[in-house]
């Protein structure tokens, strides 16, 4: 019987190969790109390459809802490292993910993240967050979206976290619809301090677009509210199914 640690051993190894030969032209790719869309197309065959590797199948529903070449603030649940993936693979749009600056560290993986266009945000910072939120709006245009992570970090349990309101504020400073993601099933396959991906059955839901004209930031709360309801509910319906997040 394979051990846990060879198992963690070959997800690292995998990872990693399929990191650098897709990362380098990706980067590549970013010096011609003005607009970020070049190397974003690296990122789909990278995640379906990690999750084909690790027999990790994915299922979408209500990915009609959303128009190919229309920009959209998409804000989603986080339980998992495989949710970027699943969602990369799932949705067709060019995504500007928002992540933590930590992340750009990362050789080759956060050069690749960086060159693509990713916002990463400095949490320690807030107004300085909000200055590069800011700067995020004039970019998103004819398909290209952004995507929070409402909870910020990934739950440890897959139990769904407090929300926070940049993306909400970033689609009404965009004046862009909310699409509410939900991704299930990501938490029991690779949970957040794990380093072996394990095998099995992601779905990622789309939900309805949610247009904030007639919304102010004074109704962030609400808004938010909205959004986080939607994700609750899909959450509960197939936990049962899927798993935690």
């Amino acid at each position: 019987m394979i051990s846990k640690a060879l198992k963690s051993l070959w997800t690292i190894l995998t990872t990693v190969t399929y990191t650098v030969v897709l990362g380098v032209p990706a980067m590549v790719s970013a010096l011609v790109s003005r607009t970020g869309r070049l190397p974003f197309r690296f990122a789909r065959p990278w995640a379906w390459l990690i999750m084909k590797t690790h027999r990790v199948i994915l299922q979408v529903e209500g990915r009609e809802k959303i128009l190919k070449h229309r920009s959209y603030v998409f804000i989603s649940n986080h339980a998992s490292n495989l949710d970027p993936l699943a969602v990369a693979r799932a949705i067709p749009q060019t995504l500007r993910f928002v992540g933590k600056r930590s992340l750009a560290r990362i050789p080759v993986f956060g050069w690749a993240c960086r060159l693509g266009r990713i916002i990463f945000i400095d949490r320690t910072d807030s107004e300085k967050a909000v200055e590069t939120i800011n700067k995020a709006v004039q970019d998103l245009r004819n398909g290209i979206s952004a995507y929070f992570f409402a909870e910020g970090t990934r739950s440890v349990d897959g139990l769904l976290r407090p929300f926070k309101k940049g993306g909400v504020m970033l689609a009404l400073k965009a004046h862009l619809p909310i699409v509410p993601i939900t991704i299930v099933g990501g938490h029991r396959l690779l949970p957040k301090k794990s380093l072996h991906i394990k095998s099995g059955v992601m779905k990622v839901i789309v939900g309805d677009p949610i247009d904030v004209r007639g919304y102010s930031e004074a109704d962030k709360d609400l808004l938010l509210e909205r959004v986080r309801k939607v994700i609750t509910a899909n959450l509960e319906r197939y936990e049962a199914t899927f798993g935690r997040g």
